[in-house]
């Protein structure tokens, strides 16, 4: 069924997407629920949400889902204009707007939401340094691009080890382009750093900056069905991520190395949880993005996806028994 979805016109698959959505989100906005607030949380985000406080709570949930949409689009162009899956493959859209709504309380404006935006855009500029001479332009891009993410979700600062990560893959070894993403990655930053200074809170957001960033504690305890949950959705992102690498072998080098970006980004991410101290609950949605390359390409790049069919289905029919259990 899943590989036949993938197969098909764009508009159907459009068409599944919309309808998707509207079960999803149409009980958002007849309970809405307020913004998300962590303690991680950057300035860029907490200036956003001081402007919607005295907005109607569907305001958050419209935005929510107004990115939600946007990251779908841009990461669909993203695959596609890298040579991915082919150019009427609509899955990896359904993908991330199945995963960013799997959590009710979640369904509103979060940090993760906007930053991920910028996450994206520093994906695909990473994919298309690939093969170029002075890919300077694109590491700029790339690492300015993770230092405002990082404005609206602190620990996504770590996110500038996946250039360097990357480097290593493409077979960088100059000196200019780690200098270039230490720049850019800083620019952001040093406009926040005036700010504080200007403000008088530089000491009080150097405080903040440090504890979002280190913060070596043992995981929270979340719900049984929300760990149900993440751990269904951990083991098919790792099933996937091995039969695709794998099944990259024998295809052009230049996909390897861009395929091997979405997994230097996954081990990021990793890293994000494990330093800031195990925020699951809101740090899970950064692995959307590998989670809709991965399953998608389980679908069009392995020969005989029936098992891995049938893991996706069981983890949406799963994710169905979950919504139904919790608005009982």
């Amino acid at each position: 069924m899943l590989r036949w979805i993938s197969k098909s016109g764009t508009f159907l698959q459009f068409a599944i997407f919309i309808v998707i959505m509207s079960a999803f989100w149409i009980p958002a906005f007849v309970n809405p629920s307020p913004a998300v607030i962590k303690s991680s949380d950057g300035p860029l985000f907490t200036l956003l949400v001081s402007w919607l406080k005295h907005t109607a709570g569907t305001v958050s949930v419209a935005l929510a889902l107004s990115l939600i949409v946007l990251q779908a689009i841009s990461l669909f162009y993203v695959f596609q204009a890298n040579g991915f899956f082919g150019r009427s493959n609509f899955m990896p859209a359904l993908i991330i707007l199945v995963t960013y709504s799997w959590n009710a309380d979640f369904q509103t404006l979060h940090a993760i939401l906007p930053a991920g935006i910028f996450i994206i855009l520093a994906i695909h500029s990473i994919m298309v340094m690939y093969g170029k001479q002075e890919a300077y332009r694109q590491v700029f891009t790339a690492a300015f691009s993770i230092g405002i993410a990082s404005l609206f979700y602190l620990p996504l600062a770590y996110l500038l080890f996946l250039i360097w990560f990357s480097f290593i893959t493409y077979r960088i070894s100059t000196w200019r382009e780690y200098a270039i993403s230490i720049i850019g990655f800083s620019i952001p930053f040093i406009y926040y750093f005036s700010w504080l200074f200007w403000s008088d809170t530089f000491n009080q957001g150097l405080h903040q900056l440090a504890a979002a960033l280190f913060n070596f504690v043992l995981p929270a305890r979340i719900s049984t069905v929300n760990t149900l949950w993440l751990f269904v959705s951990a083991f098919l992102i790792m099933v996937t991520m091995a039969a695709v690498l794998n099944s990259m072998s024998d295809k052009l080098i230049s996909l390897r190395r861009k395929s091997w970006v979405v997994f230097n980004y996954s081990l990021t991410a990793v890293l994000v949880i494990f330093l800031a101290g195990w925020p699951i609950l809101s740090a899970n949605y950064l692995f959307a993005i590998p989670l809709s390359f991965f399953v998608t390409g389980s679908f069009t790049l392995i020969k005989r996806p029936f098992w891995f069919e049938m893991m996706a289905l069981s983890c949406f029919l799963f994710l169905i028994m979950i919504r139904v259990y919790l608005a009982l």
